[in-house]
């Protein structure tokens, strides 16, 4: 594991790439789904935050996948297993784990936002040095969102959530505001969830995205 002491961290949830993944993606495209075009996002999206120097850790699942992600990604990032359970779980694990470990601040992102702009990182990273006590979230045009980052736990945000709906973002605003905790907006962006997601990222310099696009589609 990486030293992330005192470090703006930032904290990609990933399936390992053998585990499948963006089964609505690859029903459209009408192929099973391809460990290559998971390997490529997560990479690609690995590519995206690392233009900002933060300290980058893989969270993975399942837990007995530590092997198979090493041999992927980049030896200066950490691995870190994620915790069982729904989604809302495993993203208060891993603020959980990495605040104990001594990081500053986390930032938790999929490993689908290969166009996520370092600037939404280096702002992100701004106000939590500002105001410990925000939250900042990047709402997703689907109706979650893609980014959520935090000096604390948040814990109120991950409870009674409908994870995978189209309502995400609207119930975590809900929560966080009966709960008092000041939300800051990123700006919106469209993860990896369809065909056209798939080709715009490869028109945008996602480069590993692009290669798969152009020799499979």
């Amino acid at each position: 594991m990486v030293d992330v002491s005192n470090q703006l961290v930032v904290a990609i949830l990933t399936r390992a790439p053998s585990a499948g993944g963006k089964s609505r993606l690859f029903t459209a495209i009408g192929r099973p789904p391809d460990p290559e075009l998971l390997r490529a996002l997560l990479l690609d999206t690995l590519d995206a935050v690392r233009a900002h120097g933060t300290i980058q850790v893989v969270c993975y699942t399942p837990a007995t996948a530590e092997a198979e992600l090493r041999a992927i990604v980049p030896a200066d990032a950490g691995l870190l297993p994620q915790r069982e359970g729904d989604l809302g779980q495993r993203m208060r694990g891993v603020f959980e784990d990495l605040l104990r470990l001594g990081a500053r601040a986390v930032l938790v992102l999929g490993s689908d936002v290969p166009l996520v702009p370092s600037a939404t990182i280096a702002r992100a990273n701004d106000i939590l040095s500002e105001r410990c006590e925000a939250v900042v979230i990047g709402p997703a045009t689907d109706g979650g969102y893609y980014v959520i980052g935090a000096t604390y736990v948040p814990s109120p945000l991950f409870d009674d959530v409908t994870w995978g709906g189209a309502d995400v973002f609207a119930q975590t605003s809900e929560r966080a505001e009966k709960h008092g905790i000041p939300l800051i907006m990123m700006p919106p962006l469209a993860d990896v969830d369809t065909v056209e997601d798939l080709h715009r990222a490869a028109s945008a310099g996602a480069t590993r995205t692009r290669r798969w696009v152009t020799t499979n589609l």
